[in-house]
């Protein structure tokens, strides 16, 4: 169960000409519960016109910093148009507690590499900043449109002075020109084979973190799989998922989908019985439309807040991005 707690903004900064960074103010009394693990997010809920808004988006600082987030303006988004217009210092929103597993993971020798795409860096950015603060080394493989719409780039060139040595950056530009062919136009697996073999081939990598949209996600996994590396050093999140799931279920037979089922859930401890109709949709909505305050937040899923674990019984799961397998065989 995600818990929100009313929080104060304490500044807000244009990042880009459709992008703010927001920073909160956190009181004492919750520090300690929004300690957080570089790419952990936080859901947003705000209230527009009348109807409840969640939106979820990861901290771009370390946890050793101020809490920060980016949020960049989408087309027809009621709430980033809001953050990016409206949204002032002092303002108050309800936000969650930090959630998520697409988290930096320690190793030995601290070795990193990040890609990312768009607003996929904000998770990113959290992750670089503390591993470079710990002494690790750190390559970012960054692309967008271009320099004017790349978030943070004054900043992530600061920290490349700053660790000279320890921060490699790549900056791949789709819609403007530059000198070297090989960052220009987006991320493909032909540019990360390109690279692979030239530099991550001769170096010992801990971990290998992607975030972005699905398919740039999906191309540079598959690549990155092909080319050698060990799945389980491969992370990823999504910042978008359209179509159908990127990650199927293996080896289970598609049940048809009943008119209506009986289901028990488990909420914090309270079971409530309640039924299911195929109207619903999915079990998510099923437990919404019986009023029962559930977690979620995208319910395309992507983010995994909402995750159920099935004690008894089946279900079909239809879209899956968030979970691994080892978490679906659980």
């Amino acid at each position: 169960m995600s818990k929100f707690h009313t929080i104060r903004v304490a500044n807000i900064e244009s990042l880009t000409p459709d992008s703010v960074a927001v920073e909160f103010a956190i009181p004492n009394e919750l520090k300690q519960k929004y300690l957080f693990t570089p790419g952990q997010h936080i859901i947003i809920r705000k209230t527009l016109n009348g109807e409840e808004i969640r939106r979820t988006y990861s901290f771009c600082s370390a946890p050793s910093e101020p809490h920060r987030i980016a949020i960049r303006k989408i087309k027809e988004g009621d709430f980033s148009s809001f953050a990016n217009k409206q949204l002032k210092q002092g303002d108050e929103l309800e936000i969650s507690e930090p959630l998520g597993g697409f988290v930096l993971k320690p190793q030995k020798s601290k070795n990193y590499v990040g890609i990312a795409a768009g607003s996929g860096i904000t998770p990113i950015l959290s992750m670089l900043r503390t591993s470079l603060q710990k002494g690790a080394r750190f390559h970012l493989l960054y692309g967008n449109r271009d320099l004017q719409h790349a978030m943070f780039f004054d900043e992530i060139s600061a920290l490349k002075n700053k660790y000279m040595g320890a921060l490699i950056t790549d900056f791949f530009f789709s819609r403007q020109a530059v000198d070297i062919e090989l960052l220009s136009g987006r991320i493909n697996s032909d540019k990360i084979t390109q690279i692979y073999k030239s530099v991550f081939s001769n170096q010992t990598i801990d971990g290998y973190y992607l975030c972005g949209p699905m398919p740039m996600v999906d191309e540079i996994r598959s690549c990155l799989i092909s080319l050698g590396v060990n799945e389980d050093n491969i992370l990823t999140e999504l910042f978008f998922a359209k179509g159908g799931a990127s990650k199927p279920l293996k080896n289970v037979e598609s049940r048809a989908n009943p008119s209506n089922a009986n289901l028990t859930i488990i909420n914090d401890g309270r079971k409530t019985d309640i039924e299911y109709r195929a109207e619903h949709g999915s079990v998510l909505e099923a437990a919404l439309a019986a009023g029962i305050d559930v977690s979620f937040a995208c319910k395309g899923g992507v983010c995994a807040t909402c995750r159920a674990k099935v004690l008894q019984g089946e279900v079909d799961m239809e879209l899956n991005y968030g979970l691994e397998q080892d978490e679906i065989k659980a």
